[in-house]
């Protein structure tokens, strides 16, 4: 039964109805008319109002009619001569949506989601509603009804990419290229601009809509790539851990993300998916503690999600709810995703995000802990000279390090195994693979020299909502021209490993002031050597910081390097590399036990 809407809404509505059937008669569409429609795209009573006026039967069939159904394909208008449908269509998308958002009364017609999806089955109903749904910000209720409709329709009608195509019946443009016009096909976008309704639909315990469509649906045109847009969208979009499990929208993104990452690791989701690699880079890198979990205990997780109270110990703050990976499975997705350099770069750069904040939380308790016990020894030593104070504090340094330094080692040690992992699934993990000539392993490099230059992100704030400003540091920055002065053994990716947590840990250390007190110099710190202080070519820091490696001279290449090799740096610094070292091998033999 309609709604009795104001009566400038409904005579508005009403007059250009009557305008479009007049127009649409000979399938012609006039842009005075369509720039009308536009006119009103923000008054909820005329949205209503033609929404009931133009009921989805007709609706469908004018979206149609603009295109030319019913003439010849030699009669309709190519893809070039088309703009003024597609405004049309937009606009009817925006209004529709407007009038999905009504309340009370004022609400679309019962039955009106039956209606838009009736006669689904045929491509000129699924591309107007394609259309129809492809812009408008749509009613959380309204939608999620329509695309359940459109999923059952699928399901019971499943399509058939081998049956041929009558020209005379396909919609749109003559010369276009219609993509996916199975009934969900039709959902995808709307799903991808609407993330809440894409998370409640892809959890209906009932339907299980991402099996059917990730693993039995088979795409046409660029849907598979839409599809994985939705999932990326629904699995990054919130992120929450300070609700309880059934009112949080951050748990039904980590499930969503578990279970869509278990499938992309199947050959056969891989073949059906092939558009969608760069979206299970995003999700990945989203996830990035999650995989680094998976990889530091070479986990074999069964789909789900990871509610602890305390998702991820390594790092300090309470983060949002996480998803249970398995390790063979991730590696098996990113073995296949990395086809993709985006979806390389975006978890190479997230890894080295993750990295940075592991390393320097390490290095803050230590800073703590040192400053708590100096000023011990300070209030228990008042008559103490400058110089007694300046060696107490060096010894208390030296000793934390030398009890705590350790956490160091084993923090390098269990982030080369994610290292490898990535590494190893971009092909670059080998010494005989991983050439410079070879594109992921540039981007692999280049992330290494940048990563030092990264900020380590506040506390509780999950590293996944960095992955863009984190890519954009890395690979957005205008590279130096010192490029043709490699590190020595920096030609493998665990050589460019072992300098990556070499610098990461000096780094950070130097941030937190574990080398000493660069003012009275300490035997730890640069200063102490006039070679690398203030003034000398080789002065390898700024603002008390450590230059990243690409923005280094060669001078100051030369002096870093010699640096960290001394035998006083060594008295905190402990190499890493025997760790990452370590970390990789552990990482290669359990693969290969595992067979992959």
């Amino acid at each position: 039964m309609a709604v009795e809407i104001p009566c400038r809404g409904a005579a508005s509505a009403k007059a250009v109805a009557t305008k479009l059937r007049e127009r649409l008669k000979s399938h012609a569409l006039d842009p005075m008319l369509v720039a009308e429609l536009e006119r009103h795209r923000n008054d909820p009573y005329f949205a209503l109002a033609l929404a009931q006026e133009i009921l989805p039967h007709e609706l469908k069939a004018m979206i149609n009619r603009a295109y030319g159904a019913g003439l010849p394909p030699s009669a309709r208008p190519s893809q070039r001569d088309v703009a003024v449908q597609e405004r049309f269509v937009t606009m009817l998308s925006e209004l529709l949506g407007t009038a999905s958002r009504g309340v009370g009364a004022l609400r679309l017609p019962g039955g009106y989601a039956d209606q838009l999806v009736d006669g689904i089955e045929s491509p000129q109903d699924a591309f107007a509603v394609k259309g129809l749904l492809g812009d408008g910000t749509f009613d959380h209720a309204f939608l999620l009804t329509v695309v359940r409709k459109l999923h059952d329709k699928d399901v019971a009608h499943p399509p058939d990419p081998s049956l041929p195509r009558d020209t005379w019946t396909m919609p749109g443009a003559t010369d276009a290229s219609l993509g996916d016009l199975s009934p969900m096909g039709t959902a995808l976008v709307a799903l991808a601009h609407h993330p809440a309704v894409a998370q409640d639909f892809f959890t209906d315990p009932q339907r299980k809509p991402l099996d059917y469509l990730m693993r039995r649906h088979p795409w046409g045109g660029d849907a598979d790539g839409d599809l994985g847009w939705a999932i990326e969208v629904a699995s990054t979009e919130f992120r929450d851990h300070d609700l309880p499990v059934g009112g949080s929208r951050g748990y039904k993104s980590a499930l969503i993300a578990s279970w869509a990452v278990r499938f992309w690791s199947d050959p056969k989701v891989q073949a059906n998916l092939p558009g969608t690699r760069a979206h299970v880079g995003k999700v990945l890198a989203h996830y990035i503690g999650d995989v680094h979990r998976a990889a530091r205990a070479f986990s074999e997780e069964v789909s789900g999600v990871m509610a602890d109270r305390d998702p991820d110990k390594n790092l300090r703050g309470e983060e949002p709810y996480g998803a249970l990976l398995d390790a063979s499975g991730v590696k098996a997705a990113m073995t296949w995703a990395f086809a993709d350099e985006g979806a390389f770069q975006h978890v190479v750069a997230t890894h080295g995000m993750y990295a940075t904040k592991m390393l320097d939380e390490v290095a803050g308790k230590i800073e703590a802990e040192v400053r708590a016990d100096f000023e011990e020894w300070r209030k228990s030593h008042p008559q103490a000279t400058a110089r007694q104070l300046d060696a107490a504090r060096q010894d208390i340094l030296e000793e934390r390090m030398s009890r705590r330094g350790a956490e160091f080692a084993q923090a390098a040690q269990s982030l080369s195994r994610t290292t490898w992992l990535i590494s190893d699934a971009a092909n670059i993990s080998g010494i005989e693979e991983a050439k410079e000539k070879d594109a992921r392993f540039a981007i692999f490099r280049q992330m290494v020299e940048s990563v030092v230059g990264l900020a380590p992100g506040p506390q509780g704030a999950f590293v996944g909502f960095m992955v863009d400003g984190a890519k954009e540091t890395i690979f957005g920055q205008t590279r130096s021209d010192n490029e043709d002065r490699a590190r020595r053994d920096a030609d493998t990716a665990l050589g460019l490993a072992k300098h990556m947590f070499a610098d990461l840990t000096a780094a950070v250390m130097m941030r937190h002031g574990l080398f000493g007190d660069g003012s009275s110099p300490s035997a730890t710190h640069p200063h102490r050597h006039e070679d690398f202080s203030p003034g000398s070519a080789g002065y390898f820091m700024a603002n008390g910081e450590i230059v990243p490696w690409h923005d280094m001279t060669a001078a100051q290449r030369r002096a870093y390097e010699d640096w960290l090799t001394l035998n006083p740096t060594g008295r905190v610094f402990k190499e890493t590399n025997q760790s990452t070292a370590l970390g990789f091998k552990e990482s290669e033999a359990n693969y290969a036990r595992q067979g992959s």
